[in-house]
């Protein structure tokens, strides 16, 4: 294949690998950057991590793929979102609870504005020959509204209890066992993100709910055994960030 720095050829070339092949390279990728901004920044870089983290999943959600251990479409976005919950881990960790609840308003507080600007944007008439561009705005930000009311409601109940199970095992355990820590605390956080921001997305806000069916298999249970790996593949980067702390 000729070489070519056109986006376009970057992403046949990535369609060429299988899903399983980028979602690796994806939560790598989302490691290091998440161990790059604690060490360029500190809290505040992870803080500015779960934003981004946050708008870009509640994009990627809008799409979703296929894996060979899974018969059933499996929603994108999974890795990103599930990378907020190893942030949470290392910001509760390395730099205190209240760093890592400050982290989740700001996170949603970045969500929040991003959706009123394009919504204002949107509102905009287009001008002859932008109506392609116009028509791909509404199709990913019109129907943020109805997510980032599941996802406010799902994502702090998530949060909230990820975050207060983690501080509570780290005293049971004065401080030692991270890896059980940060595994557990995510397990339990995800599930119910998962459970509550599917239902309420899909199916009690969504002006087409979908069928209970498609709800738990697509969205439910695909995306939670994807972020179980998620959170088993996660905890290296969560040591690994002790090198790190500033």
């Amino acid at each position: 294949m000729h070489f070519s720095l056109s986006p376009h050829f970057f992403v046949t070339w990535l369609q060429q690998h299988p899903p399983e092949i980028l979602t690796l390279g994806l939560l790598i990728s989302c490691g290091a950057i998440i161990l790059l901004m604690m060490r360029l920044y500190g809290a505040v870089g992870l803080m500015i991590y779960s934003s981004l983290a946050v708008i870009i999943a509640n994009l990627q959600v809008q799409k979703a793929t296929t894996y060979s251990f899974f018969h059933e479409p499996v929603a994108l976005g999974t890795v990103v979102f599930s990378s907020i919950f190893i942030v949470s881990g290392i910001l509760t960790e390395y730099y205190g609870k209240a760093q890592a609840q400050k982290a989740v308003w700001l996170s949603f507080t970045s969500m929040i504005l991003i959706t009123f600007f394009m919504l204002l944007t949107i509102g905009f008439k287009p001008a002859g020959g932008f109506y392609e561009s116009h028509n791909a705005m509404c199709v990913l930000f019109l129907p943020v509204p109805a997510l980032i009311a599941a996802s406010l409601i799902a994502y702090v109940v998530g949060q909230f209890n990820d975050i207060w199970i983690f501080a509570t095992l780290s005293r049971l355990t004065a401080g030692k066992l991270l890896w059980f820590r940060s595994f557990l605390a995510t397990l339990i956080g995800a599930f119910f993100d998962n459970l509550v921001f599917s239902v309420l997305a899909w199916m009690v806000f969504a002006t087409q709910p979908l069928p209970w069916k498609t709800v738990f298999f697509t969205y439910v249970l695909g995306t939670y055994i994807l972020r179980v790996v998620v959170a088993f593949l996660g905890i290296p980067f969560v040591y690994l960030a002790r090198l790190m702390v500033r």
